[in-house]
């Protein structure tokens, strides 16, 4: 029987049979993967914490019969804070829902896996409101997957200076070519989005208003990339 060690976050759980559980993994160097953790739902189950949605773990894996089956689990970050504040659990879930849509089996999702720890800490610490984390997850993730919206010059005619900005599925347009506005300060959180570090991504100042843009412009480009709302 084949044992591998894996270093993973749980994006979804699952009931199944009297007392097991199947679990969608974001693993280091494995990606996408569903094990199941037999025996997780019984009270006195050694995998209890390790089988939570969001909970990161040391994972020991056997495969066998076609499925892979959790050995042995050790928690090293639950994100427990989460499941205490509503608005925040609900943007946890949403980029969990986003993993489970786009990524695809066994594909390389080492810095994804990164974006989502990142993105689930700033949830947990409580400085910067939900949408932003949001908006900061969704943008990195298109830049992450090889999508990222141009944000330096209009994308038909390579305009750089521009008195109004508009946007499209591939970035920023200038108004001989663009439908859809966006204002100055949306592109310029964007630009600061994409083009920093990913430690340096989250910071900026935002008001709700700004906030509901960059969310908008993020479900435009899901819709046009992944075809799903």
């Amino acid at each position: 029987m084949k044992t591998i060690k894996a270093r993973g976050i749980v994006l979804k759980e699952y009931e199944t049979g009297e007392s097991d559980k199947r679990l969608l993994l974001l693993c280091k160097g494995l990606g996408r993967v569903m094990v199941r953790a037999r025996g997780a739902r019984k009270p006195k189950s050694k995998f209890m914490a390790s089988a939570q949605i969001f909970t990161y773990s040391d994972f020991i894996l056997t495969e066998g019969r076609g499925f892979m089956s959790v050995a042995q689990a050790d928690v090293i970050e639950s994100f427990y804070e989460l499941r205490t504040d509503y608005d925040r659990l609900c943007a946890a879930y949403a980029i969990t829902e986003v993993c489970d849509k786009a990524l695809r089996e066994s594909e390389n999702c080492d810095a994804i896996l990164l974006l989502v720890l990142k993105s689930l800490a700033h949830l947990t610490k409580e400085k910067f409101p939900p949408a932003q984390i949001s908006a900061v997850f969704m943008l990195r993730f298109f830049d992450v997957y090889g999508l990222r919206p141009r944000t330096d010059e209009c994308v038909v005619c390579g305009a750089k200076e521009m008195p109004e900005f508009f946007f499209c599925e591939e970035g920023i347009l200038c108004a001989a070519h663009g439908v859809l506005p966006i204002s100055r300060s949306a592109v310029a959180a964007m630009s600061h989005i994409l083009t920093g570090k990913l430690s340096e991504a989250f910071q900026f100042e935002a008001n709700d208003s700004l906030l509901e843009e960059l969310n908008k412009t993020a479900k435009l480009l899901w819709n046009f990339h992944f075809g799903v709302s």
